[in-house]
């Protein structure tokens, strides 16, 4: 890949890490944030300090991309009207640019939160959003179906698990997602060929305890490294959203 891989959120936990990682592969990069990373990767990867709700620095920053990943957005429970804005609205910009400009390859960081709300029993059953913020991941996941099937540009939606160092918490032996695995999903997602132009994948550690299908991985070559059975757990495994509702609870990430 000649043309910069766009990493939208580089300067957050997942963008940090995976700008890191692909400029060690040796891809060239161009990132965007809102906040300024704290280093920038060796090699001089570009980066553009900009709003993606803005049209003008979207199209900016999409222009000449070889594919995106987006990983900007709030990233936990908010106000509706904010979650709109950060994470459709800017998404709807950053298609409607990467159309316009023929990116050939979109993907997009959508959350397990879209099926949150459904029971351990079967909890990919059906989409059941458990706040705010999933539904506005379920919105964009909708996007990205749109202007894959419209445009024909590619788009990988990854549902991303919980993503951390290590596993903190019971529900962490399914839903867990190490860094290093985390860039390779991103890696794959962005660089393998597709079986079809829009793809949905669950991105987990290959954890022995799985909730969700592994639907995708072998098409896009994605083999896990990690494994939460390999991190002590204590905690009984409960359903997390047992009792009250569901703004008087921290969201899980």
């Amino acid at each position: 890949m000649n043309a910069p891989l766009l990493i939208t959120g580089s300067s957050g936990t997942i963008g940090t890490r995976l700008a890191t990682d692909l400029n060690a592969l040796g891809h060239p990069l161009r990132l965007l944030d809102q906040w300024s990373p704290i280093h920038l990767p060796p090699g001089g990867a570009e980066f553009i300090q900009a709003d993606l709700r803005d049209k003008g620095d979207v199209d900016k920053a999409v222009a000449g991309a070889g594919a995106v990943i987006h990983l900007a957005g709030i990233t936990e429970e908010a106000p509706f009207a904010e979650v709109v804005e950060h994470n459709i609205t800017a998404t709807h910009l950053l298609l409607e640019a990467a159309s316009r400009h023929n990116v050939p390859r979109v993907v997009l960081a959508s959350s397990h939160h879209v099926t949150g709300m459904n029971p351990i029993a079967a909890p990919a059953e059906s989409l059941a959003p458990d706040s705010f913020y999933a539904v506005s991941k379920i919105t964009l996941e909708a996007l990205g179906y749109l202007y894959a099937h419209k445009t024909g540009m590619e788009v990988v939606v990854v549902r991303i698990g919980s993503h951390r160092t290590h596993p903190t918490e019971p529900r962490h032996r399914a839903t867990w997602i190490s860094p290093r695995d985390t860039t390779a999903l991103l890696h794959a997602a962005a660089t393998r060929p597709l079986p079809d132009r829009f793809l949905t994948v669950y991105g987990t550690s290959d954890n022995d305890e799985t909730w969700w299908p592994r639907t995708g991985w072998d098409a896009l070559g994605y083999q896990p490294t990690d494994n939460a059975a390999h991190h002590p757990q204590t905690a009984p495994l409960t359903d997390r959203w047992t009792g009250g509702t569901f703004a008087d609870q921290d969201l899980p990430t």
